[in-house]
């Protein structure tokens, strides 16, 4: 179940003095209060949605929406809500969002990086993800000489390469090592029939 929707929090409180409340006919002070609301995910707050704001006669604490306020009371309610500043945390969300994709993708372009140091630098245990035909299917390094590394099939074949991690179970390696030379890894890998190394 996913929970969103909106809230809102008071941003700024001011008072001011001297206006003619319209309600009581008296000289008074006002209370304005300006209110934000944002748009939350799980109530982390993703982003603003706007400002409203209410005045109240301190006198017969009638309250009032801008659209209700007469020209003086209208006019200083603009002056105390230009005053008021959405708070940076109504943008949180947002933020948490970008520095994961930042995350995301730093991490990805590391690996990256990595995969093309193990497939130089071949290693016993290693797996690699591969594609034949149409489907996916995992290889297992047994062993590593001088020119040549040598790898246990796995029994399974999938239809997604997202879903190897199913297939990975040290009782699926039954078949026995056959060789291939470092060459020949570095140009499956090339022709991007090993898709990934995982170490």
């Amino acid at each position: 179940m996913i929970f969103y929707g909106s809230k809102g929090t008071r941003l700024h409180s001011e008072q001011v003095n001297g206006i003619k409340c319209s309600h009581c006919e008296k000289q008074t002070t006002h209370t304005f209060s300006i209110f934000g609301r944002y748009a939350h995910l799980y109530w982390i707050p993703l982003f603003p949605m706007g400002k409203k704001g209410v005045s109240e006669c301190n006198h017969c604490k009638i309250t009032l929406a801008p659209k209700e306020m007469d020209e003086p009371l209208k006019l200083a309610y603009k002056n105390v809500n230009s005053n008021s500043r959405t708070p940076f945390w109504h943008w949180s969300g947002l933020g948490l969002i970008a520095i994961l994709i930042a995350l995301v993708s730093f991490t990805g372009n590391q690996h990256k990086k990595d995969v093309v140091t193990y497939i130089n630098d071949l290693q016993k245990d290693d797996i690699y993800e591969f594609k034949s035909n149409e489907y996916y299917s995992l290889l297992k390094v047994a062993s590593v000489s001088k020119d040549s590394v040598f790898v246990i099939a796995n029994d399974y074949e999938i239809e997604r390469q997202s879903r190897l991690y199913k297939i990975d179970k040290s009782s699926n390696y039954t078949t026995e090592p056959y060789g291939i030379s470092r060459e020949r890894i570095k140009e499956l890998f090339d022709t991007k029939e090993i898709l990934d190394v995982d170490r």
